[in-house]
């Protein structure tokens, strides 16, 4: 015979408490001190409670059809050397913008919290959270690859962007990288263009992972010799090198993340895309309105809100044993800067 469940009735009698004070400390809501939060915890882990999902999946659909309540803040993470460093990348501003317009749907309010002040250890901003009773954090992906952060993750529900954040491992929103180039060069070459050149730093090609560059790589063996063109990756780009590298290598079309080059490539005499054909794995805002792979950074955005709001209605804190990364994928956008060559 099938053992009866334990419910929260059951905890709240072994713990001598009201079964809504079980609820909320099981979701460690700020109104429960931590220390009745891990008694009532540890005697759940012993009793062997795990939640109803059917009674969960009612709750969930109960708290969509009636209106959003206030529910919290989360806080908007950054690391910058300068306060508001993080706002000169386009793509970070729209995660913040997706982040923040799912946040409010869902009845949170997102609000910035800087890292990078000298005077703020790490325990003090752990202690300034906690005292504005945040439990769930969004991390902004980090001013260059590789980044630690000593931190007290342990009463925080953590999502992070991206690939820059070497340690702790959390759950990760990210950009579909490697199917954004094949996208790109599936497009490009669908136009008639032949030799493709890549250009990226080692660097930015670093912050992702190099997934980029192998995505590429991979694609190019695929191809004749004679289309194959030599990637120019430098550690930063710069016109020089670059344009030294067209006039050596003669591509037809470029793929690159910056679309500045563009405008490198005009003021050398090519037009664009008459002479030479550019396209990129990451829009952004361009009055010339380049063709590419728009990323969908906002919603990236609300993907992280929403995994962030799960793992905080499930009270999931800490570093995760085994991280998750949640892959969006981009949109092709035709652009002027391609021009149909098969029509040639």
């Amino acid at each position: 015979m099938e053992e009866r469940r334990v419910t929260i009735r059951d905890i709240a009698r072994e713990c001598g408490v009201h079964f809504t004070t079980v609820s909320r400390a099981l979701s460690r809501h700020p109104s429960i001190p931590d220390a009745t939060c891990e008694r009532i915890q540890s005697k759940a882990k012993e009793m062997g409670y795990t939640p109803d999902p059917m009674l969960s999946a009612i709750s969930a659909y109960r708290t969509s059809i009636r209106q959003r309540s206030f529910q919290g803040n989360i806080a908007w993470v950054t690391n910058y050397p300068v306060e508001k460093g993080w706002a000169r990348h386009e793509i970070f501003r729209l995660h913040f913008k997706g982040a923040r317009q799912r946040a409010d749907e869902l009845g949170y309010r997102l609000e910035e919290f800087w890292l990078g002040d000298p005077s703020m250890r790490s325990t003090r901003a752990a202690q300034i959270l906690q005292a504005r009773n945040i439990r769930g954090l969004l991390m902004c992906a980090q001013p260059t690859a590789g980044v630690k952060l000593d931190f007290d993750w342990s009463r925080f529900s953590c999502v992070t962007f991206g690939y820059t954040l070497a340690y702790p491992a959390l759950h990760t929103v990210a950009g579909h990288t490697f199917h954004a180039m094949v996208k790109v060069i599936e497009h490009v070459r669908s136009l008639g263009y032949k030799r493709l050149g890549f250009a990226i730093s080692s660097a930015g090609d670093e912050r992702i992972y190099n997934i980029w560059s192998g995505a590429f790589l991979t694609q190019q063996q695929h191809w004749p010799r004679s289309e194959r063109v030599h990637m120019y990756s430098p550690h930063q780009l710069n016109e020089k090198g670059f344009l030294a590298w067209v006039q050596k290598y003669k591509p037809d079309v470029i793929l690159a993340q910056e679309q500045g080059l563009i405008s490198v490539l005009e003021k050398a005499g090519f037009r664009v895309p008459q002479d030479i054909g550019f396209a990129t794995p990451s829009l952004i805002t361009d009055p010339r309105k380049p063709s590419g792979i728009d990323e969908n950074p906002q919603q990236m955005g609300a993907a992280a809100v929403n995994m962030l709001v799960g793992m905080l209605q499930r009270n999931e804190m800490d570093v995760p044993e085994n991280a998750h990364c949640l892959l969006v994928k981009g949109t092709w956008c035709p652009g002027t800067t391609l021009r149909n060559k098969a029509h040639d």
